[in-house]
């Protein structure tokens, strides 16, 4: 494969702090079995892309469990595979603070000189979930001749929530405007946050830019560049289905999403698997009490109560009277007994006690954060 990837894995993260006070954004729990990062590595392993560095920057331990055997991507490799790419020892570091993705790509510097000989780069964000192949795009940025490819979906609707690259273009898909940080319009094409580009120019513009205490790679580069026509920007069209995972209401929704056929069929294709961890679990437990009506159940969960509409991850147990509507329950949480719990997203090892009731909004779910008894 010509392209190397890089993850950036932490996206973001300030707007999900409801999940990410301990843990990465790529190491958030989806779909019941998955982790965020699992998207988009799958995508890169499933085009032929076999080596691939992980941006991290704080918090980064469950995604080293999650990513330490790397068998399961077929990552395991003398030469090239896996790697993660934390920030150097410095006070920024240190407080968490990222000053932009140029920032976090002088991290992979050497990786990108030194590691990775592909002519061409994937630079992709962890808060988009998908199935795509990355094959056509290469080719379709080889053909354009443009600097930059740029991935995006053709929005049908407008929307009300801030896109980081909102984006217009000729009908030989060439990018003719290009804006940052506002809503999307109908027709317009919302950035994916995926892009291709040369891995010597790409090195070239980290150097040049970071040497000058210029850190933000869409504002300062890209958009300043194109602006000025010094920079011509290929527009690749993703047909297929994409969730976009940016504040907690997004997550909540994107994963109930994954309850709907079309979705269900558009992000788990057979020939183009999602990889992730295993961990061996038995299968699911259905006690003699058991109701169930459209759910996603992992394996090693315990129901003897009533689920509807809802995705529960590996080890949940929802005890008997206990009712769960709209909900996703993360690994090893316990519903306990006439517990009652509707529009609820509830944390890894959290225990609700007998007949607690906790009912949130479609659009503002209740969120109940890791390893706490309520």
């Amino acid at each position: 494969m010509k392209m190397t990837g890089i993850i950036f894995s932490e996206m973001y993260s300030d707007a999900l702090n409801s999940f990410t006070q301990d843990r990465n954004m790529g190491a958030i729990p989806f779909g019941g079995r998955y982790r965020l990062v699992d998207f988009a590595l799958s995508n890169m392993v499933n085009s032929g892309i076999l080596n691939v560095g992980v941006l991290v920057k704080q918090h980064y331990h469950s995604l080293m469990d999650h990513l330490s055997n790397t068998q399961e991507w077929d990552l395991n490799r003398k030469k090239g595979g896996l790697q993660l790419l934390p920030p150097f020892t410095t006070e920024n570091a240190h407080t968490g603070a990222s000053r932009g993705k140029l920032d976090e790509l002088r991290n992979a510097l050497d990786y990108l000189e030194t590691i990775s000989t592909a002519p061409y780069v994937l630079l992709v964000d962890a808060y988009v979930v998908c199935n795509i192949d990355y094959r056509a795009a290469l080719e379709d940025h080889i053909a354009s001749g443009c600097d930059i490819t740029m991935l995006a979906t053709k929005e049908t609707e407008a929307s009300s929530i801030n896109c980081a690259s909102v984006m217009n273009a000729d009908n030989g898909h060439r990018v003719t405007s290009y804006a940052l940080d506002c809503p999307v319009k109908a027709g317009e094409y919302a950035s994916m946050g995926n892009m291709i580009i040369s891995r010597e120019f790409l090195i070239n513009v980290i150097r040049d830019y970071t040497s000058r205490g210029i850190y933000d790679f869409l504002r300062d580069f890209v958009q300043h560049e194109f602006n000025r026509g010094r920079l011509s920007i290929n527009l690749y069209e993703v047909d297929s289905k994409v969730l976009r995972i940016r504040d907690v209401n997004e997550y909540f929704q994107s994963s109930l999403a994954i309850l709907e056929d079309d979705v269900a069929d558009a992000l788990f294709r057979g020939d183009r698997p999602i990889h992730t961890r295993v961990t061996d679990e038995v299968p699911a437990y259905y006690g003699l009490e058991a109701q169930v009506d459209r759910a996603v159940i992992a394996d090693g969960c315990f129901v003897d109560g009533s689920v509807e509409n809802c995705v529960l991850s590996r080890g949940v147990k929802i005890c008997k009277g206990a009712k769960v509507k709209n909900c996703v329950i993360m690994q090893g949480s316990v519903v306990g007994e006439g517990a009652c719990l509707e529009n609820v997203i509830v944390d890894k090892w959290v225990s609700i006690s007998e007949g607690a009731q906790l009912k949130g909004l479609a659009s503002n779910p209740v969120v109940i954060r890791k390893g706490v008894t309520v």
